[in-house]
């Protein structure tokens, strides 16, 4: 009868629904034959979205704690809801924490392109500034470790990057991507063998076992540690969720390092679309792509930086928007190939990257991502 079950996968999913101010879980079933969706509200017993098409999703946007987007909701995937789905995806969709240490934006770009390449997919991302507090909790189980207090003095206000990372035994997969904690020890081809010099200066940490990975997930991405924009003489850059599908994140990453800038905050989240369309509004009735921007950009999940330029003699907006290229990423390849939109753009839609089109709008733009959107 196995065969009867392999045209679905069904999970529990719960929405916070703000105006009742009450949880409401699902049944979410997905079907892989056709990338549609439906779902039974397990309270009333009845049918809450008819079997449909969402744009963004796929069986690899399930993952336990990760979150989707399904017609304007924002569904928490809390559990499998079958015996036959946890036992068919539970190893490949086993989720990790992985905290990348104080390092230069190129290299954080080589080390994400490397955890891409390697069936690591980033489901949460942020920067965020440690306290002691928070070394103490993330090392809790390395406390009495000899190098402990060189971790807490290399850590301890500094800058740090947490990823949930989603894949195919996750935990041991990204453990073995790092190799030895020891640089010099580590397999020729490992992130700490290739960008690490000692136990404490050695790229990043990650859990060590499932459980912790889910204690960690948990901690980093509370509202105890917040983000860091500076809004001061920045800009404001999304990489567009069809660009993080299509792994380019770390890439883009390299790039507008070795361009001279520097990424002062960033945050991976989902925009719901009235916040799409708010936030695209001044192109309404302007751009005949309005519709497909806002469709686009609420179509999974995106990256936004506060970007500032390394040279602060430089206008940050002025200076990026060269950088970013003309809008079509066809023209930008003729005219501009250097550029992020010539590189890793698809269409004027899908062309990779927003940025603030005019100077005054950087800050703006800044604390919409930054302040508005972070609830």
């Amino acid at each position: 009868m196995e065969g009867a079950y392999q045209d679905k996968y069904s999970f529990v999913g719960e929405w916070y629904d703000s105006q009742a101010s009450v949880t409401r879980r699902y049944n979410v079933f997905y079907f892989p034959s056709d990338d549609t969706v439906e779902m039974f509200d397990l309270k009333t017993r009845k049918t809450f979205v008819r079997r449909v098409k969402v744009n963004g999703i796929s069986l690899d946007k399930f993952c336990i704690g990760g979150t989707l987007l399904i017609l304007g909701r924002l569904i928490k995937i809390v559990d499998f809801a079958c015996e036959d789905t946890k036992k068919r995806l539970q190893k490949d969709m086993e989720v990790t924490f992985a905290m990348i240490k104080p390092l230069p934006t190129n290299i954080i770009g080589k080390i994400v392109k490397h955890l891409n390449d390697h069936g690591l997919r980033i489901s949460k991302m942020k920067k965020s500034r440690l306290t002691s507090d928070d070394v103490n909790f993330i090392y809790r189980h390395m406390l009495t470790d000899p190098t402990y207090p060189f971790l807490m003095e290399h850590l301890q206000g500094q800058l740090v990057i947490g990823m949930e990372l989603v894949g195919n035994n996750a935990v041991a997969a990204c453990k073995e991507c790092l190799g030895d904690r020891d640089p010099p020890k580590a397999a020729p081809g490992t992130i700490r063998a290739l960008y690490g010099s000692d136990p404490v200066r050695n790229c990043m940490h990650p859990s060590a076992a499932p459980e912790h990975a889910l204690e960690d997930i948990e901690y980093f991405f509370s509202p105890r540690l917040r983000l860091t924009a500076t809004l001061s003489n920045c800009t404001l850059c999304v990489v567009k969720p069809h660009a993080i599908r299509e792994g380019k994140l770390g890439s883009a990453l390299e790039v507008i390092a070795d361009a001279g800038f520097e990424v002062s905050a960033l945050n991976m989240l989902i925009v719901e679309t009235v916040n799409a369309a708010e936030f695209y509004e001044v192109y309404k009735g302007i751009v005949p792509e309005y519709k497909g921007m806002v469709e686009e950009l609420s179509s999974g999940a995106c990256v936004a930086m506060e970007l500032q330029a390394k040279d602060k003699s430089l206008n940050t907006a002025v200076e990026f928007r060269k950088l970013v290229g003309p809008s079509d990423p066809e023209i930008a390849r003729l005219l501009r190939p250097h550029t992020l939109r010539a590189k890793f753009g698809v269409t004027k839609v899908r062309n990779a990257v927003h940025c603030s089109d005019l100077p005054e709008d950087g800050l703006l733009e800044v604390e919409y991502f930054f302040k508005i959107l972070d609830f």
